[in-house]
């Protein structure tokens, strides 16, 4: 049997019987649609009709409660009920209703969650996973994308689609041959705004995966990472603050090629001598040696004025 308002409102009723102050099935519906943003059940009436509202709740998996006008018509309607506890009414209705609607303090609380849903999305992805086999990496870095969910503006009955364009960065394993460190995903997250207050499922579907080996020509890259100091590259490479890394700009690379000697594999970084006790201390907790290799597109985004002449 689909589930409405009025299986909420008897919820409310049911569970204020033994309370000091209960509260009718009429003023319960109040609260209900209160809590939906609507003042009026009647108003909540025909914004249903009109389309603005879902005809049963059954499809409906996060709510953001409109906590403010609870309480307002609680006072009007001579309810003496603490605000806590019309939340707990409010939630435990849902919880015995809608067992599978998830309520939410505010907007931001709902976007923090599907954030949360598209990074988990994107570890789980088999694309992304079978990218990232391909790659010799030390554990992952991090799942950035960055991309804005206005809710609060969604219209209702149209899906709310958030072209998703991003990365999953992995740790670099400095004691293997490099084979790319980001895998750059593209996908869309899709989520209905089914009323005022109550949105759908959000869906995460990943459309793209590919691993970013970090050799294409630089004169390419007008979308790419912007140039950095060579301050700042070692800063990351190593884990130290920039200031710290300073004193290590001297340190030139060293190519390391292949039994052929015609092709470059990876470039060897040897801060021994340049690095303070405090600073090497640094490098050999993060590295396990002074001397580093690194793939040979490592320096591609430094700037030219930044090497040592």
């Amino acid at each position: 049997m689909p589930v409405g308002i009025s299986n909420l409102a008897h919820s409310v009723r049911k569970n204020t019987s033994t309370d000091a102050v209960s509260v009718s099935l009429g003023h319960a519906h109040q609260l209900v649609v209160a809590a939906m943003g609507y003042k009026t059940l009647a108003s909540y009436q025909a914004a249903q009709a009109a389309g603005g509202e879902p005809p049963a709740l059954d499809l409906v998996c996060h709510v953001i409660p409109d906590y403010d006008l609870l309480g307002m018509r609680a006072l009007e309607l001579g309810i003496s009920i603490q605000p806590a506890r019309l939340h707990q009414l409010l939630e435990a209705a849902f919880s015995e209703r809608l067992p599978g609607a998830q309520l939410h303090r505010a907007y931001e609380s709902l976007e923090d969650l599907l954030r949360s849903r598209v990074d988990q999305v994107v570890l789980d992805d088999g694309a992304v996973n079978s990218a990232m086999a391909n790659a010799n990496y030390n554990g992952i870095d991090e799942v950035y994308f960055e991309f804005e969910i206005e809710l609060d503006e969604a219209v209702v009955g149209d899906p709310l689609v958030v072209n998703l364009d991003g990365h999953l960065g992995l740790g670099i394993d400095t004691e293997r041959p490099y084979a790319g460190h980001k895998v750059n995903v593209e996908g869309a997250l899709t989520v209905e705004r089914l009323g005022l207050r109550c949105f759908g499922e959000p869906e995460v579907d990943i459309t793209k995966a590919a691993l970013d080996y970090g050799w294409s020509d630089p004169d390419d890259r007008e979308d790419g990472p912007p140039a950095r100091s060579l301050t700042e590259a070692y800063a990351e490479l190593l884990g130290l603050e920039q200031h710290e890394a300073e004193g290590l700009v001297d340190v030139e690379p060293q190519a390391q090629d292949g039994s052929s000697g015609e092709m470059i594999f990876s470039l060897l970084l040897d801060f021994e001598g340049h690095a303070s006790p405090e600073i090497a201390a640094k490098i050999l907790a993060r590295h396990g040696s002074l001397q580093i290799e690194v793939w040979p597109g490592f320096f591609e985004n430094v700037r030219d004025d930044d090497w040592p002449d």
